[in-house]
């Protein structure tokens, strides 16, 4: 996958075949397509691993029995985890080949919204979170949405240091900001 994602960058999805692919990675095309059935398929496998669905994976590490510090080492986890050469090029590639709106993205948009979604349903029934506040969908979008938007503004494949610095901190700003705001009886770090 990761030479798939390197042919990708350098050629586009529409200027890469299997051949290449496979040629990349020193297969015949017969034994890639033995475990990839298309190049749809191998672009499925990288977005799966470094797109919307490995937030879903850093859901797993921390302690939701504490929300807003699972919430703040979420956030901090994910633009870490975005932050990898490997992921940046993933998303330069889904801006360059418009693929910002390619089925797959948004599904796994909302596979990842929707598992945020469930813990902010477990801390609203416990009464860790008032109920009045939105919907644990909403609660998931609004938390989520600034930081995936840094991830598309600077954390690129051209963004230098400073500006994925600058996105770590805005993100982990809108980590506090969205904390306090939804549980106010927490003080700031």
């Amino acid at each position: 996958m990761r030479a798939a994602l390197n042919l990708f960058a350098a050629h586009g999805y529409e200027g890469t075949s299997v051949r290449a692919i496979a040629r990349a990675v020193g297969l015949s095309e017969s034994v890639l397509y033995a475990h990839f059935d298309s190049k749809r398929a191998i672009f499925e496998a990288v977005l799966a691993q470094l797109g919307p669905l490995s937030a879903v994976g850093l859901l797993e590490g921390g302690d939701p029995s504490d929300p807003p510090a699972f919430l703040r080492s979420l956030i901090a986890r994910a633009m870490e985890d975005w932050s990898s050469p490997q992921s940046r090029q993933l998303i330069s590639l889904m801006a360059q080949d418009d693929l910002i709106h390619d089925p797959a993205l948004t599904s796994g948009i909302g596979a990842a919204v929707g598992s945020l979604a469930g813990l902010f349903e477990r801390w609203i029934e416990a009464g860790q979170l008032a109920a009045d506040l939105g919907s644990p969908f909403e609660l998931a979008y609004a938390l989520i949405s600034p930081v995936a938007l840094a991830r598309v503004l600077w954390l690129h494949n051209g963004a230098k240091p400073g500006e994925m610095a600058a996105a770590r901190d805005r993100a982990n700003r809108h980590a506090e900001f969205f904390v306090r705001a939804v549980f106010p009886d927490h003080s700031p770090r």
